[in-house]
């Protein structure tokens, strides 16, 4: 008889089974499945384009908008952070049709659109609608059918009132609480109530930080630099939520270079930084952006500098 002793291996000792399942597959490319929306919407998959959307939520001041406007985000600024714009409006069309997100037409070009979380702009509408002293039963369905249902950026008569049944007095009131605004005769845009307030600093911090780089010398200036400098109060967006809006938008050159730092004789200067050529001795390199002021491509890029 062995008077051996089997010792019980510590779990960290011990092989592991390897789980094979949707989650641990979507894992492996990227993706992630959880229940959002208080369970309403499970297994919505989660991808990069959602990511950037969180972030650019959490640049968003409500505070200093005093909580009467939700988290607003630009779309061409996903653009500026993510190279594949093909793959960007493709995330968010997946967000959209799980009910997600929704897309609101902000500004006078025809491409400029605008992100809001779904459970936000719910909660701003019903906010809203509540001041106006709006009938609370016109508040819930029009939370219940319009905004989870509809998931264009407008909507008709037709829709409203016969797939919505909201009779024409209650559309007045919804057109005066600004949560729909005209876009032709029988066609209304999904909106977002005080807009404006948000539109009015928007534009005018855009032209502040495009005249801060337009002042710098050569127009040029690192974006490092840039996001350390002081930024005037009645700017209330914030520098970074506009350095993205310029960069996605395409008002500014962005470029990324690779430095070797080195002794040479022959040096041109971006901002505080060298770029060298003829090199006789290199050390490792470090990498930085400069934002290099372009022309502008189009009448309100113009109309804001010149203001």
């Amino acid at each position: 008889m062995s008077r051996k002793r089997t010792q019980a291996l510590p779990d960290i000792y011990k092989p592991k089974r390897r789980l094979c399942s949707a989650a641990t597959t979507l894992a492996s490319n990227g993706q992630t499945t959880i229940n959002v929306l208080h369970g309403e919407i499970d297994n919505v998959i989660l991808n990069d384009t959602h990511t950037f959307l969180n972030r650019l939520r959490g640049l968003f001041p409500a505070d200093k908008f005093k909580h009467k406007l939700p988290p607003i985000v630009l779309k061409h600024q996903l653009y500026g952070m993510m190279n594949d714009r093909t793959k960007v409006d493709q995330e968010l069309n997946d967000l959209r049709k799980h009910g997600l997100i929704k897309l609101f037409k902000l500004g006078p070009e025809a491409d400029e659109y605008c992100i809001l979380f779904t459970s936000d702009y719910e909660e701003h509408v019903k906010q809203t609608m509540k001041g106006l002293s709006i009938s609370p039963l016109l508040i819930e369905r029009f939370s219940s059918n319009v905004v989870k249902k509809c998931q264009d950026v407008c909507v008709t008569k037709e829709t409203l009132m016969k797939d919505y049944r909201f009779s024409d007095s209650e559309i007045t009131q919804l057109v005066k609480a600004s949560v729909i605004t005209v876009k032709d005769i029988g066609n209304w845009w999904l909106a977002i109530p005080n807009a404006g307030t948000f539109m009015k600093c928007f534009l005018r911090g855009r032209k502040a930080v495009l005249t801060m780089i337009r002042k710098c010398k050569y127009k040029e200036i690192l974006r490092k630099d840039l996001e350390q400098r002081k930024w005037p109060k009645i700017c209330r967006l914030g520098l970074i939520y506009h350095v993205h809006d310029i960069i996605g938008g395409e008002l500014v050159h962005c470029q990324v270079f690779c430095v070797e730092v080195s002794f040479t004789a022959r040096q041109r200067v971006i901002g505080n930084a060298k770029l060298s050529k003829d090199c006789c001795r290199v050390l490792p390199s470090s990498r930085f952006t400069v934002i290099m002021a372009t022309e502008s491509k189009d009448e309100m890029t113009r109309s804001l500098l010149n203001r």
